[in-house]
């Protein structure tokens, strides 16, 4: 299995301040099956992690674990450096979720939905505006909740999850279902919360979506960590160059000598490169010295979407977790 991991440089953390979530080598199996291999990774304050993977990568399970919605067979899930699996209430007190699609009384206002939330947590009656305000709907507190739009009740759900003030947010697809319109709200949102430094685990298909909103990403297969890193290191150190060159026997000649470039495609003139960050002067250089007569040379950007496809190639048939994301959620729900 290939891992691609880049690690960002962060500000020291002193003692007192532990990571928001950190887990450590979570396993769980159904049967023989694992489903998910020795996950782990840390989560600082503020960053926005997109945890992603084609269907049946163990995405769900990940996230009903950090929940405590279902016990792992091996590993260890600290929030704020609480065990979750040895003090539960105390662990997930910090942290908010919006799974799957919010449900609201449709006949009460967003405030009287938030209101009866936030007695049921014990929640100061302040933190209802506040909620609202961060999510751009003081406007339509007063409204009733039938009336909002599928965007409007996206964001009335995450004001839910953030209203006790959790140290952490973890979102599952949270723009499933919704219009362009919802989508960009959603987006706008994510960011907005991000910048005021809260800290954000998102799960989403919506790679696009991801790319805008995530500082870092993890990326699933098969159950095991396959790539993890901050976004704009990953994709930076998978880069790919073009260059067009009609002396492609001198070329080759000089590519033969270089184990640190790897050829990806050539075609008639042009020939796609990748070159480590740290050696791309070098390569240039190395045109120059051996007077090899270069038409083009530019560079390509990497998305997001092509950086998961090349990391998740041998996953593209796997179509297992709907139905498994389903029957999860039937048994907890009983």
């Amino acid at each position: 299995m290939r891992v691609t991991s880049v690690h960002a440089r962060q500000a020291p953390i002193s003692a007192a301040s532990p990571p928001v979530l950190e887990v450590r080598s979570l396993t769980k199996r159904y049967s023989r099956r694992v489903v998910l291999r020795d996950l782990s990774f840390t989560l600082e304050p503020g960053q926005v992690l997109g945890l992603l993977g084609p269907n049946g990568a163990g995405k769900t399970t990940a996230i009903c674990a950090l929940l405590g919605l279902v016990r792992p067979d091996a590993g260890q899930v600290l929030i704020l450096g609480i065990d979750a699996r040895r003090a539960p209430q105390a662990a997930l007190r910090h942290v908010g979720a919006l799974v799957e699609s919010p449900t609201f009384y449709p006949y009460l206002s967003g405030w009287e939905n938030l209101a009866i939330l936030a007695r049921l947590r014990r929640v100061p009656e302040r933190q209802i505006a506040t909620s609202l305000d961060r999510v751009g709907l003081t406007q339509a507190a007063q409204q009733r909740v039938g009336t909002y739009s599928l965007g409007m009740r996206q964001r009335l759900a995450i004001a839910a999850a953030i209203l006790h003030e959790p140290a952490l947010l973890i979102l599952d697809e949270p723009t499933n279902g919704l219009d362009p319109q919802g989508i960009v709200e959603v987006r706008e949102l994510v960011r907005s919360l991000a910048a005021g430094g809260q800290t954000i685990l998102l799960c989403s298909h919506v790679l696009a979506e991801v790319q805008q909103t995530c500082s870092h990403v993890l990326i699933l297969a098969r159950g095991e960590t396959v790539a993890t890193g901050a976004l704009a290191d990953l994709l930076t150190s998978n880069r790919t160059f073009r260059l067009r060159t009609p002396d492609r026997e001198r070329l080759r000649a000089v590519l033969q000598q270089l184990s640190w470039v790897q050829v990806l495609e050539e075609n008639d003139e042009l020939v796609r490169l990748r070159i480590p960050p740290d050696r791309q002067e070098a390569f240039s250089r190395l045109l120059v010295e051996h007077a090899i007569p270069v038409l083009e040379l530019c560079r390509e950007e990497t998305t997001l979407e092509q950086f998961f496809l090349a990391m998740t190639e041998a996953d593209a048939s796997a179509s297992g977790e709907p139905t498994r994301r389903r029957s999860i959620w039937s048994r907890l729900r009983g």
